[in-house]
């Protein structure tokens, strides 16, 4: 399964949600509102795990930073692996969870394999 709209591709791939940014963006809370709501057409109601993909993505604003840690943003998430391409990425995403709390698990990792292995023991 897959859906694609201005901001984002979503892949569903041995049960785990892959995400990809749109190379350029820069959500905000508009954005990051229509990011959710796709994911949550496409998903159904079915809990998933996800990978975020973030090499796309340029920036992302304190209110859709919010947004997206909130019980609406992670609505039917089990787990998120973010992946990042840099060590300044992995810097800025792990400060970026500590300011903004989920209360679901969520990681940085610069490897997808490590990703993957890391999900799978959320996965129901």
């Amino acid at each position: 399964m897959e859906f694609e709209s201005d901001f984002v591709q979503l892949l569903l791939k041995n049960n785990i949600l892959e995400v990809s940014y749109r190379p350029g963006l820069h959500i905000n809370l508009e954005i990051a509102e229509k990011i959710v709501s796709a994911r949550l057409a496409f998903t159904k109601g079915e809990k998933r795990v996800v990978m975020i993909m973030s090499r796309g993505l340029i920036s992302m604003d304190k209110p859709a930073r919010e947004y997206l840690a909130s019980g609406e943003g992670t609505k039917d998430l089990l787990a998120t692996a973010i992946i990042v391409d840099s060590t300044f990425s992995s810097f800025l995403g792990n400060f970026f969870l500590r300011v903004n709390k989920t209360k679901m698990p969520v990681k940085i990792f610069s490897d997808i394999p490590h990703a993957k292995k890391w999900l799978q023991q959320f996965i129901e």
